[in-house]
């Protein structure tokens, strides 16, 4: 019934099997209650017309199984773990990490994944508390606000899709698919994009799926983008375009920036540019 919720005030676990938790409403997992499996055990948590809150102290942790998370308003994340992919969709709200440190980022880590598909119908992460990361490959996507992501070694902008295997009544499964989506993108309230890496590189690559091609990083409207690989020794490398329609933007690496064949920084009208190279150079191809 679309009014009810499931609330966790302990684990849900399984050795290796899919598990599947699943509201009419909302999900709520309170302190240290967590979702377990192993090896190649899917992980499905959806909130039909409300959110998916988790305590920050909350866990949910496969082997090498793919993480979907699907909430009708907010996503509260506070860890989530796979040697696989993850995928968060908040369809009408905001992404944001469960922690209290509201005014200073911090060291607890929201979600590590070889890939990281993020899609809200307003902000991921917010702008005192970036939703922290140590992921292979990120994409995201928001409709209405901004994005806010903090690293802690190598991203690559990119492709990212997630596979589950849904639990039905009879304990039987079908396959769940979230497409391939690719880019990190603010689509309307002049959304920022904050891209920040302590440890890594930043690879801004162009994604393969429809209708973003020839970008990897782009602001709404008068949205601002910072793109910063903070540790000295570390690189931005810019393989196709970083966009505003006329916000600021700054890419600012430790060591170098490079920024290959045809691959262009854009802003509009009053919008500045601000490229920096803390120990290295600045490279740009010819085109």
């Amino acid at each position: 019934r679309n009014d009810t919720d499931i609330t966790a005030n302990t684990d849900v676990v399984s050795a290796s099997g899919h598990i599947t938790v699943q509201a009419g409403q909302s999900v709520i997992f309170a302190a240290n209650a967590d979702i377990r499996t192993g090896t190649t055990g899917t992980i499905d948590v959806e909130a039909g017309t409300g959110s998916i809150t988790m305590d920050a102290t909350s866990l949910y942790t496969t082997g090498t199984g793919d993480i979907r998370m699907l909430a009708a308003q907010t996503i509260t994340v506070g860890d989530v773990s796979t040697g696989g992919n993850a995928s968060l969709t908040a369809t009408a709200g905001s992404i944001l990490d469960a922690d209290s440190a509201v005014g200073a980022d911090d060291t607890n880590l929201n979600i590590t994944a070889v890939g990281l598909r993020l899609n809200a119908g307003t902000a991921v992460g917010a702008t005192g508390n970036h939703v922290e990361t140590t992921v292979g490959t990120v994409s995201a996507r928001a409709a209405n606000g901004g994005i806010y992501l903090r690293e802690t070694d190598a991203l690559i902008v990119g492709d990212v899709s997630v596979t589950i295997s849904k639990v039905d009544s009879a304990a039987a499964v079908s396959t769940v698919t979230d497409a391939t989506q690719s880019d990190v993108m603010t689509t309307g309230g002049n959304g920022n994009v904050v891209i920040r890496s302590t440890g890594g590189n930043i690879t801004l690559n162009d994604g393969t799926a429809g209708g973003t091609t020839g970008l990897a990083v782009s602001a709404n409207g008068s949205g601002n983008v910072l793109i910063e690989a903070i540790r000295n020794d570390t690189d931005i490398t810019a393989n196709t375009d970083v966009v505003s329609a006329s916000g600021h933007i700054t890419v600012q690496a430790g060591q170098s920036v490079i920024f290959a064949a045809n691959a262009d920084i854009r802003t509009g009208t009053t919008g500045t540019i601000d490229v920096e190279a803390g120990t290295g150079g600045i490279t740009m191809d010819a085109t």
